[in-house]
Parts: structure tokens; sequence; C-alpha cells
């Protein structure tokens, strides 16, 4: 059986994994999902959409991020061992 994810969801987990780098890089609070600007959510669940349909996205740090966390995603064995 498998468990289904939202892409919102998704996005929301990508966008806290990308809110802990920025703060690490640059030292500033990063605003929380329900705060961003909505072209600012869109950007990060196009990434998501992009990656689940097998479409490449940019190669910056966060694009980075995004990239490993769809990758446990789309894998059924990672998904299980981080479930």
């Amino acid at each position: 059986m498998k468990a289904a994810i939202a892409v919102a969801e998704v996005a929301m987990i990508c966008h806290a994994a990308i809110s802990g780098y920025r703060t690490a890089a640059t030292g500033e609070v990063q605003p929380e999902w329900h705060d961003l600007e909505e072209v600012d959510k869109l950007k990060i669940i196009d990434w998501v959409v992009e990656l689940l349909t097998g479409r490449p996205i940019g190669d910056s740090a966060e694009c980075q991020i995004v990239k490993g966390i769809i990758s446990v995603v789309r894998d059924d064995k990672k998904t299980l061992k981080y479930a």
C-alpha cells in the first residue's frame, strides 16, 4: 500500500528545509509558509511538480534541497525508512 502526500505538503516541507538553509547561511530569520507571498509559494510548488513529472529544475542550493527531498518522496524504500 502506498501512502499519498499532497504536493502542497511536500512544498511546505521543502520550504522548511530551504528556510533552515537560508537561516544558517545568512543568520536572518525566514518567513513561515503562511507568511510567504503567493508568488514565493508557487515557485516552490512549481519546483516540486516539475521534479515529480520528470522535468529538470535549476542548480541553486535551494533547488538542490528540493531535489533531495523529492528523491526521498519518490523512493518507496527511503519513504518507509523516514516515515
